[in-house]
């Protein structure tokens, strides 16, 4: 993931090269064009010059200087066609293979020449300019243009580098205190004080979005407490009905053990319930139900609580390296524990084992595994947790909540058919 600096860096990095290539062809273009022009203007001149008053169009005239070179060769023939022209040997060799009509430049013997032919009525015009020092000056203004883009591009790579942090800074600024932003009931918002209208809109947007998310939390937890509510008044009723059959003593053993049945089903969903209600009310780990709590003894409590629906004796097997003791709701870590081992028991028939030591609380079960949709419930990996999974399985989604809420991350792994969950205990 290559950040906006980077863009913006290789952005104008982009930008400068090609403006620099444009600027550096445009330039030697228009100097070459011009000192080709200027060139011609003087042989032009010169010409003219050759061509005044004084001209004998029946005479062969060479006249060479320090930088021009001119020939005249009358013609000799009768007709006036090009192809009647001739060049004789007398004529300087720089013209040799020249016919009338060219008009470039010739190298010869380490020199650049700009020659001109032309036919004339009674003959041929050659012209040559030696423009040998020209071309090195061309080279060194080329040269001093390479060396001044450069350094404008050093200077520009510079310039984009500082400009893109002084850019990017505000940014980071605005994603440093959304990082710091506690996650909970009441979250603070963001500051609008910020000099750019994009990152005011961003902190606006992120505000309206937080006050969103909070109403819809509350109106969440307002129905789950509802909900809860109105679940306990049926299994009450269940409760009580139970216990007048119970009481009548008319029930045969096949029904004595349904009823058995429908109790410990109403025991478990009035414990699920409750827990619903204890998270419901605490947004936050409320430090007036804290204590400090002996683990050891708290998982005693909830195999002795477990022993009346399982048997809990020949399939349990806990082990404590050394005495940990945790400050925290006791209520909370009651339900996780109790949660657990009721999974485990529930859905293995094989022995669960419990391993705690200062760190980490271990609980590894015999069975096959754990489907995909419960280890969806223990774990962030895969999929969201869909409402689907949430009732496929609420004592570990209620495990998934209260270990969030007590700060003790979980892990999930599969160990040879069983299953191994792990607690990280935090002891604050």
């Amino acid at each position: 993931m290559r950040s906006i600096s980077h863009r913006i860096y290789r952005t104008s990095a982009l930008i400068s090269l090609v403006s620099l290539i444009v600027v550096f062809l445009g330039v030697t273009w228009v100097s070459e064009d011009l000192e080709s022009t200027m060139l011609r203007m003087e042989l032009t001149q010169e010409r003219e010059f050759f061509m005044g008053d004084d001209f004998d169009p029946e005479q062969t005239i060479l006249r060479e200087t320090s930088g021009l070179t001119l020939a005249y060769i009358p013609n000799t023939k009768t007709h006036n066609t090009p192809e009647s022209f001739y060049q004789p040997s007398a004529a300087p060799i720089i013209f040799e293979g020249l016919g009338p009509g060219f008009s470039g430049e010739v190298y010869q013997n380490d020199e650049t020449y700009l020659i001109s032919v032309q036919a004339l009525q009674h003959g041929v015009l050659y012209l040559a300019r030696n423009i040998t020092h020209f071309e090195k000056r061309e080279w060194l203004f080329r040269l001093a243009l390479l060396i001044v883009i450069l350094l404008v591009a050093a200077v520009t790579a510079l310039l984009s580098i500082i400009e893109a942090k002084r850019i990017v800074k505000p940014l980071k600024s605005l994603s440093n205190e959304i990082e710091k932003l506690p996650v909970g009931a009441n979250m603070p918002r963001l500051p609008k004080n910020w000099q750019d209208a994009e990152l005011h809109s961003i902190a606006r947007s992120f505000n309206l979005f937080v006050t969103q998310l909070e109403a819809y939390v509350k109106r969440e937890k307002s129905l789950l407490n509802m909900a809860s509510h109105e679940f306990r008044t049926p299994l009450a009723v269940i409760s009580g009905a139970i216990d007048i059959l119970e009481t009548r003593g008319t029930l045969n053993s096949q029904d004595q053990a349904t009823l058995a049945r429908i109790r410990r089903a109403t025991a478990e969903m009035q414990t699920n319930v409750n827990a619903l209600l204890t998270l419901a009310r605490k947004e936050t780990v409320d430090t007036a139900t804290a204590q400090t709590v002996s683990l050891p003894s708290l998982i005693h409590q909830t195999i002795d609580d477990l022993s009346v629906n399982f048997a809990v004796d020949s399939r349990l097997s806990f082990s404590a390296h050394k005495p940990v003791s945790v400050h925290a709701d006791p209520a909370l870590m009651k339900m996780l524990l109790r949660n657990l081992l009721q999974n485990a028991l529930q859905h293995t028939s094989g022995r669960v084992y419990i391993e705690l030591d200062e760190n980490t609380l271990e609980i590894h079960d015999e069975g096959s595994g754990l489907p995909e949709e419960a280890r969806v419930l223990l774990t962030s990996a895969g999929p969201a947790r869909s409402p689907a999974a949430v009732t496929s399985g609420l004592g570990l989604y209620l495990v998934t909540l209260i270990a969030e809420r007590l700060n003790w991350p979980l892990e999930l792994a599969q160990e040879g058919k069983g299953t191994l969950i792990r607690l990280h205990i935090n002891h604050h």
